[in-house]
């Protein structure tokens, strides 16, 4: 195992790819394992979509893609999902190596330093994905009703659906999406606080070293708002659009305005305070050594006050600071 993947969660969907076999299948493919996860919501989005959805539209004259492609937004959702999950913890776990938490000369407490080893518990992740799985099967129960899927979609997609791509990818991958974006905006910012990480004064990008930590607030941000936005398509196409597309779904009501609206402030209000804290801390952290250095040319000089060159002690230490 790499420094690396030390600080990197294994993903529910990395989970599920490698249990069914996908990683195996994967190797033998592609000649990498690691794209098992890849190869696993490919196929499980194309049998839904190539073939049932596919097969509605040419035999069944029920829903399909073709006549709502407002409903492509769902596997789109899925993919920038999957891709983007993988890229926040590849990234996170990059980022702390980046910015030190190995490095020998940081008397670093053991327990701080374990506090980075991956941005979310598996416990907390596992009890989010079967409390979203709980909240989706009892949506689609009590407020759309299984007969009515069936109705709109056909026997076998509903089933295929509700027992393969709902469950084991579209669930998980966007849920543990939410939570991860969560944990890199509030947790990470307060973790770094806690390590009291100084800044790399000599970082050639003039970031003080925390220039991989900006730019993974910054991108997982635009992960979570493109998620966002193709779900606000997915839901309001068909009423933006009413002359073109032809949903069987009844319009999003006031709640659902409500819910995303909150969704959406959430995102803004996340990545305001992640950022405000770590340019807090950051700033923090360069007003001290600016102090530093102010207090060590005053000592150098007799009269901090005249400003004459007679007036420096030591010439080489006042050049230096």
């Amino acid at each position: 195992m790499s420094v690396a993947e030390t600080y990197r969660d294994t993903l529910l969907i990395e989970i599920i790819a490698q249990k069914l076999g996908f990683n195996r299948l994967a190797a033998w493919l592609l000649g990498s394992a690691s794209s098992g996860p890849y190869l696993f919501v490919a196929l499980g989005l194309f049998v839904e979509y190539g073939i049932f959805d596919v097969y509605n539209y040419l035999v069944t004259d029920k829903s399909s893609f073709i006549t709502t492609p407002n409903s492509l937004a769902i596997p789109l959702m899925t993919v920038i999902g999957l891709i983007g999950l993988r890229y926040i913890h590849d990234e996170y776990a990059k980022a702390v190596v980046g910015i030190g938490i190995e490095d020998t000369h940081l008397s670093l407490d053991q327990s701080v330093r374990s506090e980075f080893e991956g941005l979310v518990s598996f416990r907390v992740r596992l009890g989010a994905y079967l409390a979203a799985l709980v909240g989706y099967y009892a949506f689609v129960s009590l407020v759309i009703g299984i007969p009515g899927l069936i109705e709109i979609s056909g026997i076998g997609l509903v089933v295929y659906g509700q027992l393969v791509t709902f469950p084991l990818i579209i669930v998980p991958i966007l849920t543990e999406l939410a939570i991860t974006y969560i944990a890199v905006h509030l947790l990470v910012p307060r973790r770094l606080k806690r390590a009291d990480m100084g800044l790399f004064f000599y970082d050639p990008r003039n970031l003080g070293g925390f220039g991989p930590v900006g730019e993974l607030l910054k991108r997982s941000y635009y992960i979570y708002t493109a998620i966002l936005l193709l779900w606000f398509l997915q839901t309001h196409a068909p009423v933006l659009l009413s002359g073109v597309v032809d949903s069987p779904y009844p319009a999003p009501g006031p709640i659902f305005q409500v819910v995303l609206s909150a969704i959406w402030l959430i995102g803004v209000l996340t990545i305001a305070y992640s950022m405000f804290r770590v340019h807090t801390l950051m700033k923090s952290k360069k007003e001290a050594r600016i102090s530093a250095l102010e207090d060590e040319i005053k000592r150098l000089v007799r009269n901090p006050y005249d400003a004459t060159a007679t007036n420096i002690t030591d010439h080489e230490r006042y050049e230096n600071a």
